[in-house]
């Protein structure tokens, strides 16, 4: 029986107590294939002339999620640039707080030898300038680096690295302390909050060396997170993401299942088992889910997941 959860929704997502807010860059969201520029908000970077660049644009070219995706795309007009400034970005309906922020999104790059691309989520300083607050590169040698300060200085992470043509999920953890980065679900690294500035909003940019990066399945939330019971379920994983036919579900002999649940990114309760370490979830359309896990003492955890 298919329930609606609109107002579950609020408390589903990484134990947020505020709803999600998705940007997949679909027809359904108000999405053309076109010009990000102005769609829903978008504003794309402009030359010294003030013309937005041609290239940044709503594509149905590749898609982790759906048909449509952003392509963060080379610009042939212009030169290569020292830092990443090409792209695109989005400012939010209000500010986000720096204390409790969980932002993920997916990305592909075409190619290595080319430039790197930049996603960074900013905030506005006490002197109106725009400050980073966190931030996360594929490096054009096939390195991973994030921001690790205001001057936007990088360190390089260890042991991270991506090859073309492949979509990687990216998730990022604000809280006032300290920042976190999740590559694949694998956290990569930790390191302190540098600004403490509410986040205004987030780009993605590219320095024009060459090749393309797409974006797509953005999901962000702003709340309080339940941090006992995130880090009592912490064992559990799912895999493999994305998934085409069975979803298994790791760690969960060390705790009394009371049910899985499936649900769309509307809400719906799709699928339930009460049983299985293992979900045949080859009946759903490709797109993307969030998996929630209740056990007998009333634990929850939940992890989005891509169905191909």
């Amino acid at each position: 029986m298919i329930k609606n959860y609109a107002l579950g929704l609020m408390i589903l997502f990484f134990g947020f107590v505020s709803a999600q807010e998705t940007i997949s860059f679909e027809a359904s969201e108000g999405y053309q294939l076109a010009t990000l520029n102005t769609q829903n908000g978008w504003e794309v970077t402009v030359d010294s002339d003030g013309n937005f660049l041609q290239n940044q644009v709503v594509t149905d070219e590749e898609a982790s999620d759906g048909s449509f995706s952003f392509k963060n795309a080379f610009e042939p007009s212009y030169d290569w640039q020292w830092l990443p400034i090409f792209g695109a970005a989005k400012t939010f309906d209000t500010p986000k707080s720096y204390e409790d922020f969980v932002f993920s999104y997916d990305v592909m790059v075409t190619e290595t030898l080319g430039a790197d691309f930049e996603l960074t989520l900013y905030g506005i300083d006490a002197d109106e300038d725009f400050v980073p607050v966190a931030g996360f590169a594929m490096e054009n040698q096939g390195q991973v680096y994030v921001i690790s300060d205001i001057t936007y200085g990088s360190d390089y992470i260890d042991g991270a690295s991506w090859i073309p043509n492949t979509w990687y999920s990216i998730k990022i953890e604000v809280s006032a302390a300290e920042i976190k980065y999740y590559m694949d679900d694998v956290l990569i690294y930790t390191g302190d909050n540098f600004t403490s500035e509410n986040i205004e909003g987030f780009n993605m940019l590219h320095n024009n060396y060459g090749g393309d990066a797409y974006y797509d399945n953005f999901v962000y939330a702003n709340g309080t997170l339940s941090n006992k019971d995130f880090s009592e379920l912490a064992d559990l994983s799912i895999y493999p993401n994305p998934v085409k036919n069975e979803l298994n579900i790791q760690g969960l002999e060390s705790f009394e299942l009371e049910r899985l649940s499936i649900y769309n990114m509307m809400g719906q309760q799709l699928l339930e088992s009460t049983t299985a370490e293992t979900l045949n979830v080859d009946q759903l359309s490709g797109g993307a889910y969030i998996l929630e896990i209740t056990t007998k003492e009333n634990k929850s955890f939940t992890e989005k997941f891509i169905k191909r």
